[in-house]
């Protein structure tokens, strides 16, 4: 019987084959995974500005921003101006067909006309009777005198009748809106027909919380970003804060009105547009500060990471902004901290 001797493992040309492709493909592996790797985020401890900022959202408002109306209705007869005209206080905007209106005024003038020479009449003949005036005579002047005094308010309601049958601009401004472009629709009463707006009394309106109020007064600069126009940075000055909360709102909010200093001769800034104002809580300057991001904190307080291994070291805040953050700890200018 034949026996076949069997060679050592070591001795297997195949055996080493395998073994070099391993070693081959774990450093091809550990190289891959080290070069890919994330490097840990880190920032510097440097000397600067610090603020703590309250940015609040709002939109452009007017204090002349009038919705006008007639007091009764009518057809409408005449329209003077359209949309995007400027229009002056006092002007005639829009006008109802008076034909109606004008006939019971001219009524209204002829029977006050009869009155009065009816109430003379009376007062003439009863000239120098005030102490022997009979009963019978003192109610025919007084009756006269009453016949006189409705015929006369009579007149006056014709003429304020005759008066609300035209729309004028109670300031200067801007017709922004039309309800009606075209004259001969039926006009109900109270229904707004023209908004007016003046550019020049334009305003931010932004609502506070009660918890941030009390840090804002009147007087306090601003920073406007409108929504329309993303890079350019209005200054504002609050110019009003309500002594009391707005009842359209959530929560406890008191409406605030900022004042801007631009110039809208061109009508850029538009009722309506939206955006963020930024005020400066509170700001020091030249002091030791790093990004907000990089502060921790758990039950011990606040601390930052000093190096890769997750060092903690606890510091002292001051002012606490969105972005950065005031460092009162002894940590020299140049630290370099960890995310």
């Amino acid at each position: 019987m034949h026996t076949e001797n069997k060679k050592p493992w070591y001795k297997r040309p195949r055996t080493w084959i395998v073994i070099v492709v391993l070693i081959v493909l774990f450093f091809v592996i550990r190289n891959f995974t080290t070069g890919t790797s994330t490097p840990r985020e880190t920032a510097t401890i440097t000397r600067g500005t610090v603020k703590e900022e309250l940015v609040l959202s709002g939109e452009l408002k007017a204090t002349q921003n009038a919705n006008l109306q007639f007091n009764l209705s009518g057809k409408l007869a005449w329209i003077g101006v359209k949309v995007g005209d400027i229009a002056t206080k006092g002007q005639a905007l829009m006008q109802l067909d008076t034909t109606a209106i004008n006939a019971v005024y001219q009524q209204s003038r002829s029977t006050l006309h009869a009155s009065e020479a009816n109430v003379n009449y009376v007062h003439d003949t009863l000239k120098n009777k005030d102490s022997t005036e009979t009963f019978a005579e003192t109610n025919t002047r007084v009756s006269a005198e009453v016949t006189h005094d409705n015929a006369y308010n009579a007149m006056l309601a014709a003429q304020k009748s005759l008066k609300d049958a035209i729309i004028t601009a109670p300031f200067s401004g801007i017709i922004s809106q039309l309800t009606n472009e075209t004259p001969g629709v039926n006009i109900t009463a109270a229904t707004p027909q023209i908004n007016l707006v003046n550019p020049a009394t334009l305003y931010f309106s932004v609502n506070a919380d009660q918890t941030d109020i009390a840090r804002l007064q009147v007087g306090q600069k601003a920073q406007i970003v409108l929504d329309a126009f993303s890079g350019e940075m209005l200054t504002a000055t609050i110019s009003q804060i309500s002594f009391t909360p707005s009842t359209s709102d959530t929560g406890t909010v008191y409406p605030l009105r900022l004042t801007l200093s631009v110039d809208n001769s061109s009508y850029k800034y538009k009722v309506g547009m939206t955006g963020d104002t930024t005020f400066v809580l509170s700001q020091k300057d030249n002091v030791l500060s790093l990004p907000t991001k990089f502060v921790k904190s758990d039950k011990d307080g606040k601390y930052v990471f000093i190096d890769d291994k997750n060092t903690k070291k606890y510091v002292q805040l001051g002012i606490e902004g969105d972005e950065t953050t005031e460092i009162k700890t002894d940590l020299p200018e140049g630290t370099t901290v960890f995310n």
